[in-house]
């Protein structure tokens, strides 16, 4: 297994950064997770949801900071808390992204409280820059619902052995009503999520992973008195091989398809990495990523990237906005963007 998926594993298995912790005592520890960036594109329409970045030079587009802490109450018995300063926030208005206690029994692990939404592969540290190779996880899947990536609610794991080498990993969820604002295309949505229900299975072994999920949730846009239904099915696997790492994902509902593929290779410190990825439906767009990322030191690395999105001239006539914020017809801007990262991302 080479270094890359080992630490995705650990990342996905315990606290995250459980290694570069801050003991405050035996059984309480502070850890925390940062990355920064300076990106600009050469279209003047704002691209990405939470990020908006232009043809401006930009130092904070990509800015996120966390701090996680996680009590060990007893053996079978624990709660953790992470707060995160998201690209989207203000510093003083950091956002609760979990809040939850645990109890363990056997290969039996009860959840309740504000949890994380099992929709991807990179889910569980969707913040922690460190723990991917990208400087963001891929934009089709990642911002097919809008940057959500929590719920409150309940959740119930169990692990099971299906073999010496294979572990399934079994998660049904149940989200409580909740309301949701995010800044889209210059107004504010508010979402009033009435309930979640949804189940993952995880297939673990070796060198590979292979992640489901269905969601259902019920769902207004306010100040709309009608609630719709939305189904999410996600499917993602990863592969190690040597030096080599694969990826891809897919994510549709009744309103869109999205998908990436990826692949990198570790030379040293030196991770280089190309992307593929398409949106279909809602938003109609490719994209190629190439980059590379080198790891200061386990926890501090750096990431030079470079991003080819376009769309075809139908669907950008039509107004489509692919992956911009807004339809770059309305700005009287180009269908296609191209757009430069230099990023830093660290765990303490």
């Amino acid at each position: 297994m080479n270094k890359t998926l080992l630490s995705i594993i650990i990342i996905a298995a315990l606290p995250f950064c459980s290694q570069a912790a801050i003991d405050v005592t035996d059984n309480f520890s502070i850890s925390g997770f940062g990355s920064t960036s300076i990106t600009q594109s050469d279209n003047k329409t704002p691209l990405f949801v939470n990020r908006e970045i232009t043809d401006d030079t930009c130092y904070d587009c990509d800015t996120i900071f966390g701090l996680q802490a996680d009590w060990a109450i007893w053996d079978e018995l624990s709660a953790s808390v992470q707060v995160v300063k998201r690209p989207q926030d203000n510093w003083s208005e950091p956002e609760v992204e979990w809040a939850y206690l645990a109890y363990h029994y056997n290969s039996l692990s009860f959840k309740a409280g504000r949890l994380r939404l099992p929709l991807f592969l990179a889910s569980e540290y969707y913040y922690v820059g460190q723990a991917y190779t990208w400087a963001r996880p891929p934009q089709e899947v990642y911002d097919s619902i809008l940057g959500f990536n929590y719920f409150d609610g309940l959740s119930v794991s169990w692990e099971y052995d299906l073999s010496d080498e294979i572990v399934l990993t079994t998660m049904p969820l149940y989200g409580f009503s909740n309301t949701n604002k995010t800044d889209y295309d210059s107004v504010t949505l508010e979402f009033d999520t009435e309930r979640v229900a949804g189940i993952s299975f995880d297939f673990s072994g070796f060198n590979y992973r292979i992640h489901m999920n269905y969601m259902n949730a019920k769902y207004r846009i306010v100040p709309s008195p009608t609630y719709e239904t939305l189904n999410i099915y996600t499917f993602g696997a990863e592969y190690s091989l040597d030096q080599w790492h694969f990826m891809a994902e897919v994510e549709t509902d009744e309103i869109q398809t999205n998908w990436y593929t990826s692949a990198s290779y570790n030379i040293d410190k030196f991770t280089p990495y190309m992307v593929y990825g398409e949106s279909h439906q809602r938003r109609k767009s490719n994209s190629i990523t190439t980059g590379v990322r080198y790891d200061i030191t386990h926890s501090i690395s750096v990431n030079a990237e470079w991003q080819n999105i376009f769309m075809d001239r139908e669907d950008y006539n039509a107004g489509n906005s692919g992956q911009f914020v807004t339809p770059p017809i309305a700005y009287g801007e180009d269908k296609d963007v191209q757009l430069y990262t230099v990023m830093l991302n660290f765990i303490f």
